[in-house]
């Protein structure tokens, strides 16, 4: 059965569990070295993206470091989820919450700023730094989820919202370049909502989930790690909106701007709906 190989969480590797999360998927249950197998190893989604979105950057020989920062967040989301979940301790957990503000936070200055000069510019960095250090202080000492999950959310919500803006300003009405971001913005926010719904049924659903992991088994059961899932959902949608933001800020034509799959694919999918019949037409003739 599948919780047959768990073992006690104090003869593991990394002793007992000091973490005040944990989540649905069986602690240890494939390896002492490995306190949740999948939980781990699906954070390698962050990663995968992260250094594709500082390739791309490099390929067109773009050196700027706060274009590069968003990836760089996107490692570290990475990384430090894999390091808590593998050991399921304090700090680490505390790293894995932190990280999520330092891979938004960069974004988030980006969208704000992007119609701005330079001094205004100064002025919202240092806010938004001022912003991020009061949260990292705050939640490493009071050790609390609600600011912290409050301040996150807001801060992917300001990111969505200017989003649209940037689409609807930075490109023409009717064009095939609106139509694509579109459907690329349109599966970015579905993923994510996805990735949502998979984490709170991982949570509340976490009795049957586990009693149908037994059921079905090594390995078949990991396909109901709902948790691991959200990694992969987050993960493709948190590299679909820091794409999507670094081509409009930049400027940069479209056809310059190679995404990763499935975002490419989302450009051309039903999410970017149907070419219209008048430019068909067109196109034929």
């Amino acid at each position: 059965m599948y919780r047959m190989s768990a073992i006690n969480s104090t003869v593991s590797f990394w002793g007992a569990t000091t973490s005040k999360a944990n989540f649905c998927e069986t602690d240890y249950a494939v390896s002492r070295y490995i306190a949740e197998f999948v939980n781990s190893l699906t954070n390698v989604v962050y990663i995968i993206y992260g250094i594709y979105g500082l390739r791309q950057l490099r390929k067109y020989e773009h050196g700027d470091l706060l274009r590069a920062l968003p990836y760089w967040g996107l490692i570290a989301v990475g990384l430090c989820s894999f390091a808590f979940h593998l050991s399921l301790k304090y700090h680490t957990q505390m790293m894995d919450d932190l990280s999520m503000h330092f891979a938004t936070t960069p974004v988030l200055y980006r969208v704000l700023t992007t119609n701005s000069n330079r001094r205004d510019s100064a002025v919202m960095g240092m806010v938004l730094s001022a912003v991020l250090v009061f949260l990292v202080t705050f939640h490493v000492m009071t050790d609390e989820l609600l600011v912290h999950s409050v301040s996150f959310v807001g801060a992917v919500t300001i990111i969505g919202i200017y989003t649209i803006r940037l689409v609807n300003s930075r490109t023409l009405p009717g064009s095939a370049t609106r139509r694509q971001i579109w459907g690329i913005v349109r599966f970015g926010a579905a993923i994510f909502n996805l990735g949502y719904w998979l984490w709170i049924v991982d949570q509340w659903a976490c009795g049957f989930l586990t009693k149908a992991r037994e059921a079905i088994g090594f390995p078949y059961a990991f396909i109901l790690e709902l948790h691991g899932w959200w990694h992969i959902c987050t993960g493709i949608g948190a590299y679909t909106f820091i794409a999507v933001v670094e081509h409009l800020v930049s400027g940069e034509n479209l056809s310059k701007q190679s995404f990763a799959w499935p975002a490419s694919w989302a450009s051309r999918s039903i999410f970017a709906g149907r070419e219209p019949v008048d430019k068909v037409n067109e196109i034929q003739k």
